[in-house]
């Protein structure tokens, strides 16, 4: 069976988690990635929490499996012509530099696009190619804030969270990037000719607000955390405690689902509470109260009320459900269990699963197709280019 994206081919110049887990998707769904490193170190996630005695990182393995890895110093002009030349083949680039870095070695989108007018170039960076912020360093935690994501994520008595996933690296970066390329791919079968892919993770997080900010605008929500009205405001849809300390979720949003809720804890005195306030939560709370999670997830088989508990992300992992969705790779080879893809393509098998190259791995493969041989790849070495 062939894959969705086979014959695409990538060169990726990203690094930590927003690309790399994009282009791990691409390779997923049969492109082939090739991960452009530099010669010192490569990827920085190789060395977060790698073991002692070299073995990979949990982190590079997770996001970099099913890719290749070429090193080339794009700073030194014999690897920039390299790279130069790796377009004659390769036509999209995926980079996640501050913006202006690919300008300064001369491999800006302009200069790259004229080698290669098929050329799709995408680049995510925290706040744009042109903004005030475009220069200045950030992490998931402060794309969310600026974005007023983290704002309005707490408890209900006002306290702020930082979310369990990050969400700006994937959502709003990954995800936005690659819907963007795919869109990009599609105008260039009509009209022959990449663009440029400017990703923000400031504007993807921002715009991941979409229905909370037409409320807020609309005068219905006011941001804050626990007080709106699907983060913690109603009795019907909310996290309550259980009497073991555990969590249940309760998303009965839909009047129907709340009236089977409130029939099956035997309180259809609270069938119109669903939208009250904190006298209907409190009561809510003392329900939930009375049994351990487990009890009430045997209790709530039979009940059609949108009420499920709140799991770890290891019992996630182990839960049959996620199982038969084909969410977990068997671990082999001494290797740990990985996530599979989410993206289910009834006409494209995912890829194998192969483990996340080592550094420069497959430099000689890569550039011996531009026809150098091994005596002039071994002189590069030397040159410090690969």
């Amino acid at each position: 069976m062939s894959r969705a994206l086979e014959g695409l081919k990538v060169l990726d110049l990203t690094m930590n988690l927003p690309g790399p887990y994009m282009t791990w998707l691409l390779a997923q769904l049969g492109a082939e990635v090739v991960k452009v490193e530099n010669p010192q170190g490569g990827d920085y996630a190789r060395a977060l929490a790698a073991g002692a005695t070299g073995s990979s990182s949990p982190f590079f393995e997770a996001v970099n499996r099913n890719k290749k890895s070429v090193t080339l110093n794009l700073k030194h002009p014999e690897g920039r012509r390299l790279f130069l030349e790796l377009l004659d083949s390769f036509d999209v680039v995926v980079e996640g530099f501050r913006p202006g870095t690919m300008e300064r070695l001369d491999l800006g989108y302009d200069v790259l696009a004229q080698r290669q007018p098929r050329l799709i170039f995408v680049s995510i960076s925290g706040y744009g190619q042109k903004s005030p912020y475009r220069l200045r360093a950030g992490h998931d935690i402060n794309y969310l804030s600026l974005a007023g994501i983290i704002g309005m994520t707490g408890t209900r008595a006002g306290d702020l969270a930082i979310p369990g996933v990050q969400i700006a690296d994937l959502a709003g970066g990954s995800l936005m990037a690659l819907t963007g390329l795919l869109a990009a791919i599609i105008q260039r079968e009509r009209t022959g000719k990449g663009q440029f892919v400017d990703t923000a993770m400031l504007d993807g997080s921002f715009s991941l607000a979409t229905m909370i900010f037409a409320g807020i605008e609309a005068g219905f929500d006011v941001p804050g955390p626990g007080n709106m009205f699907l983060n913690g405001l109603l009795p019907c849809y909310g996290l309550y405690r259980t009497k073991d300390g555990r969590f249940m979720s309760l998303g009965a949003l839909e009047p129907k689902f709340w009236h089977n809720f409130c029939a099956a804890v035997g309180r259809n005195d609270l069938a119109g509470g669903q939208f009250a306030g904190p006298d209907v939560v409190a009561q809510v709370q003392q329900i939930f109260a009375g049994k351990t999670q487990q009890e009430w997830v045997d209790f709530m088989k039979g009940h059609d009320a949108c009420c499920e508990p709140v799991l770890t992300l290891t019992e996630a992992a182990d839960s049959e459900l996620l199982r038969s969705r084909g969410m977990i790779t068997a671990a082999t080879g001494g290797r740990p269990r990985q996530l599979g893809c989410p993206l289910k393509l009834s006409g494209s098998q995912p890829t194998e699963d192969v483990p996340a190259p080592l550094l420069g791995q497959h430099t000689h493969e890569v550039l011996g197709k531009l026809g150098l041989s091994a005596d002039k790849l071994k002189e590069l070495a030397k040159q410090g280019v690969i």
